[in-house]
């Protein structure tokens, strides 16, 4: 039977008896199927002609919804795809590989840092074939700075990452053979000429969660390989999982997180089948030890992309799972899962993000000390003046006048109010604010943060909250990291203390320095160590650039 007869009968029969679970069952056996070029057309294809993907056509067609409510057109398509992708099941699976050089990729040597070389030099003069791979080439191709470089080789697993050791046992008559993919001994098209190398590496690639993360980069031949479709989706801006998404979250429920944080970070948007996997198995993060699921949630919001992160997080209900109290904070002010705006907490993630990047993350206490701050300033009707001293008291630990009364000029020079000489700022809007006014309410407001920093601390709380949010149970409970949330508590501790006697030898010193003058902005090691002097001084600046958008020097 022909492709298109095939087409037509599964068009008229699927209308009535097929289901979107049917085709989503259907699609799911198959891990690696080629893509369509998006100018062909179903009409073009006869016969056993593997080009045709069921996955990408679904994808880009909206199954989620029944066809009484969807258009004929796209219900139409959905079961052309249907009914070849039933003709393709008994036909080999073909490789569409595609090999670019140094002009057509575009990536050079002066790229890779020297720390990576000599890991690829060392490899290399060793005799072993040794590649980039994974997140790395994809930034570089993206023109981003690399969070890290993976490197891969033949080199035994105790040497480095090893991806090919078993084929070197193999004989190599029977390895240049076409790939056997499944029991009804189907092969793979495409991997005529083959030798050793070439399976091993699409093998790998295979392993992949994402397509873009399934690049190979050669720098020594100056060769990158996509044996994934990771180039077409780097163009497309997409992410999309290498195997059937259902498929890939449920082997992996970690690719969950890794896939947000992918899209946050590059700006990129999911693939229909991918979106609502994420939606649909969501609640399998509950089954991830807690430990996992806070170093996830730091690699969202410490490397430079936590406000898209808090977006996507929120727009596809896994907020609730991972940050209880921000998710309800959500629902309270009806923020709706794709809302354009922002919010004030959003505007404190943004300016956050001005100031950390992949390669110079902060430590975790900064983002925690913000929610929690923020929380704080949800309970109470907290004026800007009030925000501001509050967050310099973090600061000016040993002088909380001091902070109190720059809070005032600041408010006052950008508000083109008049500080009067007792230290009071007037305007015609509003009356005068007096220094032991500010600061006291800014003292009750970090009172109030640490009150809320408790309560993200406290596992029954989160976990009670999340329970009333989804009506889901999780195996264990939730709560923040102690690692971030004891060094974020001990900010607020600092910014109520009048006296310094139970400060430590070192952090008075630091105070006392920073009352003196004598300092400077901190550097990338001690934000991401978590020097209180560095994550105070941060955290004052995000939060006073957020009230007042423009530079504020603390």
């Amino acid at each position: 039977m022909t492709t298109s007869v095939a087409l037509h009968r599964a068009f008229y029969t699927g209308w009535r008896h097929s289901t979107v679970a049917s085709i989503c069952s259907i699609a799911a056996q198959f891990k690696a199927l080629p893509l369509l070029d998006s100018e062909s057309t179903f009409g073009e294809f006869e016969g056993p002609v593997a080009a045709v993907a069921l996955r990408e056509a679904v994808e880009d067609t909206d199954v989620a919804r029944t066809p009484s409510s969807t258009s004929g057109d796209s219900w139409q398509l959905t079961f052309f795809v249907y009914a070849a992708f039933l003709e393709i099941g008994k036909q080999p699976m073909q490789v569409q590989l595609k090999v670019l050089r140094g002009k057509q990729h575009g990536l050079h040597d002066s790229l890779i840092p020297r720390s990576t070389w000599r890991v690829l030099d060392n490899l290399h003069d060793a005799g072993y074939e040794t590649y980039l791979v994974g997140g790395s080439v994809r930034d570089l191709l993206l023109e981003q700075v690399p969070k890290d470089f993976d490197v891969l080789s033949t080199a035994e697993p105790n040497q480095v990452s090893s991806f090919s050791t078993q084929l070197r046992n193999k004989k190599k008559e029977v390895i240049a053979k076409p790939k056997k993919v499944s029991s009804n001994d189907t092969v793979v098209r495409g991997t005529e000429g083959w030798d050793e190398r070439d399976f091993a590496r699409w093998e790998n690639s295979m392993k992949r969660d994402f397509t873009i993360n399934g690049l190979m980069y050669d720098p020594f031949k100056h060769l990158l390989y996509d044996y994934v479709g990771g180039l077409r989706d780097l163009k497309k801006f997409k992410v999309r999982t290498v195997i059937p998404a259902d498929e890939s979250f449920a082997e992996d429920t970690a690719r969950i997180l890794r896939a947000i944080r992918i899209a946050a970070r590059l700006g990129f948007t999911f693939t229909r089948s991918t979106a609502r996997a994420i939606k649909d198995q969501r609640f399998s993060l509950l089954k991830l030890n807690k430990g996992r699921l806070m170093l996830e949630a730091n690699m969202f919001f410490a490397y430079g992309a936590a406000e898209p992160s808090l977006r996507l997080l929120w727009r596809y209900g896994v907020l609730e799972l991972i940050l209880p109290l921000q998710a309800a904070h959500f629902v309270e002010t009806n923020f709706r899962r794709r809302e354009e705006g922002s919010n004030f907490l959003l505007d404190l993630f943004r300016n956050l993000d001005k100031v950390v990047a992949p390669d110079r993350p902060c430590h975790g206490s900064l983002w925690v000390a913000l929610l929690a701050f923020h929380l704080a300033t949800t309970e109470g009707k907290c004026s800007p003046v009030v925000i501001g001293a509050a967050a310099l008291t973090m600061y000016h630990t040993t002088n909380r006048q001091k902070a109190a009364e720059k809070a005032i000029r600041i408010h006052a020079k950008l508000h083109k109010q008049v500080v009067s000489p007792g230290g009071e700022a007037e305007s015609i809007d509003s009356a005068p604010v007096s220094n032991e006014t500010v600061l006291e309410e800014a003292t009750v407001l970090v009172e109030n943060a640490k009150a809320c920093l408790n309560r993200m601390m406290d596992a029954a709380v989160t976990t009670q909250v999340m329970q009333e949010l989804t009506g889901a149970e999780p195996e264990d409970s939730i709560a923040l990291a102690q690692a971030f949330s004891q060094k974020a508590l001990g900010l607020f501790r600092g910014a109520v203390r009048d006296e310094l006697g139970d400060f430590n030898s070192k952090h008075r010193q630091e105070a006392l320095k920073r009352e003196s003058g004598k300092r400077s902005p901190p550097d990338a090691e001690a934000i991401t160590r978590g020097d209180v002097e560095a994550i105070s001084y941060l955290f004052s600046r995000i939060v006073l650039n957020t009230l007042y958008p423009r530079e504020v020097k603390t």
